[in-house]
């Protein structure tokens, strides 16, 4: 009988112990887990409703690399309508003009046509023409168009000159006239093109800043000019706009989504994470947004890319118990099993 007892109090103990354990694994993963994935439909339908169709693409292919919204229906609907617009000849032909005639454009296409024309002095003395015409009339003169077309001409004689050593300035002079004319360009960098341009005009020399244009070009090039806007608006000053070059180069066109989904701290988190995780584990924990980032940091890669994995495991009891029990024996209290552990021990002792 002694016998029986002690062999009932082990089995108990085993039993409960097993639970016990479960119940902390559960729980550890409900912890870590939980984090939501964003949903990227509702904003990129935001976007479409206000005919940003590049933003928005831009936005959804950052998502469609990841299976949930890659194997989604709607998604993929979505993402089809979106490449069917883009891809129109009346759509490509609308922005190929806007960038030559206005010398600015949020799709690619119009980037480079703008591109183009600036140039071959086209877009430059468009923009001081249109300035020019203001100045007669009596209007406002915007004097940071007036100083980048005015480098501009400098420059595009640099080009020729110089076989295209001055490619790159020339880029990112066109960029930062897309910036201006989209209203979005920081108030340090007007001050610093208006006083710059002065004396570039004067000396016919770039070096004031050359520098800069090929960083903006730079930048350019890797992540496109919503990125370059984004970055430039969310630096207090050149030297925090170069901090994030790095960023641009890593990401490249994801960087744009990057920046919309992180905020502007995109670059900060790519910083302080970029010697402790991988390209992919910081792009997946970004999915989650910045709760998704601290998380990585907090507990690092390998905990956080384990923790995404599927959560429903198969309880070691399934193997002996019907589903039904086993779900029952999960939703007595642990304190419970605690309890039956002790006095098993009591009886073995």
């Amino acid at each position: 009988m002694r016998l029986l007892i002690k062999l009932i109090a082990f089995i108990t103990l085993v039993f409960s112990t097993l639970m016990i354990f479960e119940h902390y694994e559960m729980l550890s993963d409900k912890k870590e887990i939980g984090l939501k994935r964003i949903d990227p439909i509702p904003e990129t339908m935001h976007l479409i409703e206000e005919e940003k169709y590049a933003q928005a693409a831009e936005y959804l292919d950052f998502f469609m690399q990841f299976d949930y919204v890659k194997n989604n229906e709607k998604a993929q609907k979505l993402h089809e309508a979106l490449e069917q617009k883009r891809n129109s000849m009346a759509y490509q032909s609308q922005k190929a003009v806007e960038g030559v005639l206005q010398g600015k454009s949020d799709e690619t296409i119009g980037q480079v046509s703008a591109g183009i024309s600036d140039f071959f002095l086209f877009g430059d003395l468009r923009d001081l023409t249109i300035e020019g015409y203001h100045y007669i009339k009596g209007e406002e003169v915007d004097n940071v168009l007036v100083g980048l077309s005015s480098i501009g001409v400098v420059a595009s004689g640099a080009t020729l000159f110089s076989g295209g050593t001055s490619a790159s300035v020339k880029g990112g002079i066109t960029t930062l006239k897309f910036i201006k004319k989209s209203g979005k360009m920081p108030l340090w960098m007007e001050k610093s093109i208006v006083r710059s341009s002065k004396q570039i005009k004067d000396l016919k020399d770039l070096k004031p800043m050359e520098k800069l244009f090929s960083d903006i070009y730079t930048v350019t090039k890797s992540g496109g000019v919503n990125t370059t806007i984004k970055l430039l608006n969310a630096s207090p000053s050149l030297k925090a706009f170069r901090n994030s070059i790095g960023f641009a180069k890593m990401f490249g066109k994801e960087s744009g989504a990057l920046l919309k989904v992180l905020g502007d701290d995109a670059p900060l988190y790519y910083r302080m994470l970029k010697d402790k995780t991988s390209k992919k584990a910081f792009l997946t924990a970004s999915t989650y947004g910045v709760p998704g980032i601290k998380t990585l940091a907090k507990v690092g890669e390998k905990r956080f890319l384990k923790s995404l994995k599927p959560a429903v495991k198969t309880s070691r009891l399934a193997k002996v118990f019907n589903k039904h029990i086993v779900d029952y024996f999960h939703k007595i209290p642990v304190g419970i099993y605690m309890l039956m552990a002790a006095v098993s021990l009591v009886f073995l002792i």
